[in-house]
């Protein structure tokens, strides 16, 4: 369906404290609910989205990128901009086993924030655990930047510019892919940036088989995935919340703490006072730009020619 709605980087810390706008009646809200992980939250925050309209955007949605129902991309494009732009390829979250790239109002905002920006947005459906466990992540992720590698020029996007974001699950599976080198092709010629927003890994591997990972202690530890980036050449930024639960929050700081060092690959890192789980991305497109606004310095840098 393709719609036209109307109308060299040194480590770099981007404190969310400087630039934090959580609307106050958000916020005290906030705090009450600590480190809940209830999507109700987005109560709280669509109404700031209401009436988009989405102008000077050209939607494109459902494009398949293989054969599985699942394995489908949205395009978002700017109207006006001139090509080739960067491209922000977005996957959602769902603890491996559900989530969708096209909500209510998010994950929507990051891709139309990313177009407003002056850049092509990419929104990705994956296939699902358990069904799909391990390497289908990775591979529906190889299998989508092939797609955008061989026609987002058609669309005004460059393909030898593209950053990859994902949040929660999704920032578990861009850390994989960007990780597991042996894994890539051809379309991991253009990646230029990788954002991992709240990831998740344990310090061991559970007792009981990972829904997606299962039994396999080197896919799902933190020390593995950490030695893993250590050798990537993609620059990472990595970010989480105040209200994150405790082992995101312990996933990211050991990442910062390990990765971004003057050696390591991550080259920005916020930490967002304020959020929790949900709200961190939630917040993209509005006024609160304690996120969207060292991302966006961050790409600019990252993709500059």
């Amino acid at each position: 369906m393709h719609l036209k709605l109307a109308a060299g980087l040194g480590s770099l810390l981007l404190a969310g404290s400087a630039m934090a706008q959580v609307p106050p009646d958000i916020a005290a809200q906030l705090r009450e609910r600590g480190q809940s992980m209830d999507p109700a939250v987005g109560e709280l925050y669509e109404p700031l989205f209401a009436g988009e309209s989405y102008a000077g955007i050209t939607l494109t949605r459902d494009i398949a990128y293989g054969a599985d129902p699942l394995q489908k991309l949205d395009l978002y494009v700017p109207e006006k901009a001139k090509g080739p732009l960067p491209v922000l390829f977005f996957v959602h979250g769902g603890g491996f086993v559900r989530g969708d790239k096209h909500g209510t109002f998010y994950p929507d905002n990051i891709t139309a924030w990313a177009a407003r920006h002056g850049m092509v947005g990419v929104g990705v459906n994956y296939r699902l655990a358990p069904d799909h466990p391990w390497p289908g992540g990775v591979e529906d992720l190889r299998a989508a930047l092939g797609w955008v590698r061989a026609n987002i020029a058609e669309h005004g996007g460059d393909p030898d510019r593209i950053v990859l974001w994902g949040h929660s699950a999704g920032a578990n599976h861009v850390a994989d892919y960007v990780g597991h080198t042996e894994l890539h092709g051809d379309e991991a010629k253009g990646l230029k940036g990788a954002i991992l927003l709240s990831p998740n890994y344990t310090d061991e591997a559970p007792a009981e088989p990972h829904v997606y990972y299962g039994a396999d202690a080197s896919l799902q530890t933190l020390p593995a995935a950490i030695a893993r980036l250590h050798h990537v050449a993609t620059p990472l930024f990595i970010g989480f919340a105040e209200f994150d639960p405790d082992s995101m929050r312990h996933t990211a700081e050991r990442m910062i703490a390990d990765l971004c060092t003057p050696a390591g690959p991550c080259s920005a890192h916020v930490d967002l006072p304020g959020h929790n789980h949900f709200t961190e991305g939630m917040a993209v497109g509005t006024a609160d730009v304690s996120l969207s606004g060292p991302v966006l310095d961050w790409v600019n840098k990252v993709t500059a020619r």
